[in-house]
């Protein structure tokens, strides 16, 4: 065989290889968000939203919890923006997140849309299985 010839089954670059060999970076290509649910966010209305509206903007990443001793609703799945309940994932809707956060998976809502409405911010997000 010629010692011109490329015999590897995928083209790297010296640097790139030199970069994987090293125990400083991470390369974890198989970790992605998987979409399990877009939806309206309900309860909009019943929080103070004025102040933080302004900061919400396209692809913002709000966090959920888990409200199991939530009195309408035990399968509740609050959606925070920072510290603040913004509101919560649909009730008709949540079943299935709520029990897979309860299994220990972590899940997360990326912000589609928003619109005032008077004075409720109707909210559309998309929710995330991060794991």
């Amino acid at each position: 065989m010629s010692d011109n010839i490329n015999t590897s089954l995928i083209k790297s670059s010296p640097g790139l290889l030199k970069l994987l060999h090293q125990n400083n970076t991470t390369l974890d290509v198989f970790r992605r968000e998987m979409l399990a649910l877009s939806c309206l966010v309900a309860g909009t209305s019943h929080q103070h939203l004025q102040e933080s509206e302004p900061e919400m903007i396209y692809h913002t990443v709000f966090d959920l919890k888990r409200e199991p001793k939530n009195e309408f609703d035990d399968k509740a799945v609050a959606i925070y923006f920072r510290d603040n309940k913004i509101g919560y994932i649909p009730q008709e809707k949540n079943e299935v997140i709520a029990n897979l956060m309860d299994a220990g998976k972590k899940f997360s809502a990326k912000l589609i849309s928003k619109e005032w409405k008077g004075d409720w911010l109707k909210i559309v997000v998309e929710i995330f299985l991060n794991d």
